[in-house]
């Protein structure tokens, strides 16, 4: 593996090989993603007979559990690094996908759910999110919005795909074929191509000739730089970003969930609305050209501030103007545009702030905040509309927390390491 590396190496950076497969890592995390799990949400109620509360109650239990564990992932990340840890993470992801084709009542949904959210939506972004930082400091932005593209295809296909397998196939074998994919696809993947960094084969980060003199000069100024988590979560900073990544998470979590209902409502059939809730990564399309324009050059607060303005206005968007699939898909492309920038500067943000040593402790951390924001969208939006018939009152709701959330940003700024 190492000499292939290296012979790959004097054509091109390998950093590159490392951003595709951290994409592809982000694509086969489909199965425990929301947008693919809610296309099974109607399949449950319907078949199986649940609620929507239920069905919302459970997930939000799972996601939350599933979250609070992702410190531990992020800690043997550290300590085994990101190949190992994706190797086992895939296998347990396609084991769980075969198990939730099995399942026959309410407490294996609950189960599944569990499992789907720990390796597929948290496992399986943080750890190829902690591997492209490993590889690259001065285009670290780009490449953390190249890696991107595997959610962006993995976001417009897997809804309808998988509304076709379960048409065509059956939903049980819509989950077994993931497990399939799992293994034989992306499995020998990871085995044959990652590496956890480039000093562990005697490279210099992107082939900078202008860093540290040698390999051991690069880990020293890693080690200087980097902040352990305990360090890290004495910082505001930690903090602050972490309850304002929590917005994004929520409502995007809760309004996918309930996307079917929440389209039929406004007269946008379900395979119609399928496809728009796929369109809702295509913005993530143009971030390399928004990376080294934006992100790169300005600082992160007002790169959050002015998103969480346009998520502000996207929800507005929902709330009011909403109503049939064209109105669906301005929401949804101004959104996911605005999300898709945050999106990046978050990733961005943690190698810069807190280094690369530690990263994974970190990213396990700081991905709590994310996954419970997951956890806590599609309750509200459950309970208040099998109380209300409507989704506006939380809509509202999520709107006065992104008010706040643009305030958080504007108290942030980039934490000075203080040396013994």
């Amino acid at each position: 593996m190492k000499t292939m590396a290296l012979r790959l190496n004097k054509k091109a950076y390998y950093g590159w090989v490392i951003v595709v497969v951290s994409a592809l890592a982000l694509a086969f995390s489909a199965p425990g993603q929301t947008y693919s799990i809610s296309i099974f949400i109607n399949i449950y109620e319907t078949e199986l007979g649940y609620s929507k509360t239920m069905l919302s109650t459970g997930y939000s239990i799972a996601t939350t559990a599933s979250g609070l564990l992702l410190i531990f992932m992020g800690k043997l990340t550290d300590r085994f690094g990101q190949r190992t840890m994706m190797i086992i993470v895939v296998i347990l992801l396609a084991l769980t996908t075969f198990y939730n084709s099995f399942i026959m009542n309410i407490y294996m949904v609950f189960v599944g759910f569990f499992l789907l959210r720990y390796f597929g939506q948290g496992s399986m972004t943080l750890i190829p999110n902690s591997l492209v930082p490993q590889w690259f400091e001065k285009r670290r932005a780009f490449a953390i919005s190249l890696s991107g593209f595997g959610n962006l295809l993995s976001t417009l296909i897997v809804p309808v795909f998988n509304v076709w397998l379960i048409h065509n196939l059956e939903w049980q074998n819509a989950w077994r074929f993931w497990g399939v994919a799992l293994l034989i696809v992306f499995l020998p993947i990871v085995i044959i191509f990652v590496i956890n960094r480039p000093e562990d084969i005697g490279l210099k980060m992107e082939n900078d000739t202008d860093g540290p003199e040698d390999v051991e000069a690069s880990l020293r100024h890693m080690e200087m730089t980097s902040w352990t988590l305990k360090e890290a979560l004495h910082t505001k900073e930690f903090w602050f970003v972490g309850l304002m990544s929590l917005v994004v998470p929520m409502f995007s979590t809760g309004i996918t969930f309930h996307w079917i209902e929440m389209m039929a409502m406004r007269n946008v059939g379900r395979t119609e609305a399928a496809i728009i809730v796929g369109l809702l990564a295509l913005p993530f399309a143009v971030m390399p050209f928004i990376a080294r324009a934006v992100i790169d050059r300005f600082p992160v607060k007002n790169v959050f501030m002015v998103t969480l303005s346009m998520i502000l206005a996207s929800m507005g968007w929902l709330l009011y103007f909403v109503e049939g699939a064209p109105t669906a898909i301005m929401f949804v492309l101004f959104y996911g545009f605005a999300v898709s920038v945050q999106a990046v500067a978050l990733n961005t943000l943690w190698p810069n702030y807190f280094g690369r040593k530690y990263l994974g402790s970190i990213r396990g951390a700081s991905t709590v905040f994310m996954v419970i924001g997951s956890a806590l969208g599609p309750l509200p939006f459950g309970v208040v509309f099998d109380r209300v018939g409507s989704f506006n009152p939380v809509i509202i709701g999520m709107m006065i927390m992104t008010v706040a959330a643009i305030f958080l940003a504007f108290l942030i700024k980039k934490p000075e390491k203080k040396y013994k």
